[in-house]
C-alpha cells in the first residue's frame, strides 16, 4: 500500500509532546497509537536496519562475561520490560515517562553497558507498541547517555539512592533528553528560528517530563536499586582467597 497524502494538520506525538505540523507524507496506520508524524518518514528498510543496529548494539552490550550472566540477563530483560510497558501504559499522560529516571538508576548500578544496553531495549520495545521511526534513534541514544551519565555521577553507593543527587540529575537530564529528541523534526525547510519556536512551545511538556522524574525518584528509585544491587551487583562480587586477598587489600 502506498503512502496517503494527509492535507490537514497533524499532530506530531513523541513521548506526550504534542505540536501542530504540517501535511507530510505518512505511511498508513499499520501499529496501534501511531497518531503522526515526527521528523522525516522512513521506508520499511531504513527501519528494518535501524532496527538490527539497535539490537546488535544491545547484543554486544549484554553479553559481559560473568559468573552469573544468564541470571543478570533475565533479571535486566525483566526490569527491561517493565520499563517499556511503562511507556505504553502512561502514553495517555502527557511525557510522563519514569523511563528517564529508571536509565539513571540502571546505569549507575550495573555500570554503563548494560545501563545502555537497558535504556536501547526498553526504548525498541515500547515504540514498537508506540509508534517506530526516526526519532527512535534519538530516543534511544538519548536514553542511552543518561544511562551512561548515571554510571558515572555516584548516584547510588551499593544499594543506597543519594536522592538529592538523583533528584537534580532527574530533572535537569529529562529536559536535555526533550531538547535532544527534538532534533529528529529537524529537516532542510525549517528554519532555526522555526525550530525555536518549537522547543518554546514544547516547555510546558519539558516540566511534566521532569516532575515525572523527580516523582519517581523519590517513589521508584530505592527500590529499583535495591533491587538490582541484591540480584546483579552482589552476585559479581568475586570470591577469592589467598593472594588475591592480599593484592586486594
Amino acid at each position: 500500500m502506498g503512502y496517503q497524502k494527509l492535507n490537514w494538520l497533524k499532530i506530531a506525538l513523541y513521548d506526550g509532546h504534542q505540536r501542530e505540523v504540517q501535511g507530510v507524507d505518512t505511511p498508513p496506520l499499520c501499529m496501534v497509537l501511531t497518531d503522526g508524524v515526527h521528523g522525516p518518514a522512513l521506508a520499511p528498510v531504513e527501519l528494518l536496519a535501524i532496527n538490527m543496529l539497535l539490537i546488535t548494539i544491545s547484543f554486544f552490550l549484554l553479553c559481559r562475561p560473568t559468573h552469573s550472566a544468564k541470571r543478570e540477563i533475565l533479571v535486566l530483560t525483566s526490569i527491561t520490560a517493565a520499563a517499556a510497558a511503562s511507556r505504553i501504559l502512561l502514553e495517555p499522560f502527557p511525557n510522563v515517562q519514569p523511563l528517564t529516571m529508571m536509565c539513571l538508576v540502571m546505569g549507575a548500578t550495573l555500570g554503563a553497558r548494560r545501563g545502555m544496553a537497558f535504556a536501547v531495549i526498553a526504548t525498541m520495545l515500547s515504540n514498537l507498541v508506540l509508534s517506530h521511526g526516526w526519532w527512535t534513534l534519538f530516543q534511544a541514544t538519548g536514553w542511552a547517555a543518561i544511562a551512561f551519565a548515571g554510571s558515572r555521577l555516584g548516584l547510588v553507593i551499593g544499594n543506597v539512592v543519594e536522592m538529592k543527587r538523583l533528584a537534580i540529575t532527574a530533572v535537569i537530564v529529562s529536559v536535555l533528553f526533550d531538547w535532544w529528541v527534538s532534533l529528529s523534526i529537524l529537516t532542510s525547510g525549517m528554519t532555526i528560528s522555526e525550530f525555536g519556536i518549537y522547543i518554546l512551545n514544547g516547555l510546558p511538556f519539558d516540566a511534566l517530563h521532569a516532575t515525572a522524574s523527580l516523582v519517581s525518584a523519590v517513589w521508584i528509585a530505592p527500590w529499583l536499586a535495591n533491587l538490582v544491587f541484591e540480584e546483579t551487583v552482589q552476585s559479581e562480587e568475586p570470591q577469592v582467597s589467598g593472594e588475591a586477598d592480599v593484592i586486594a587489600a
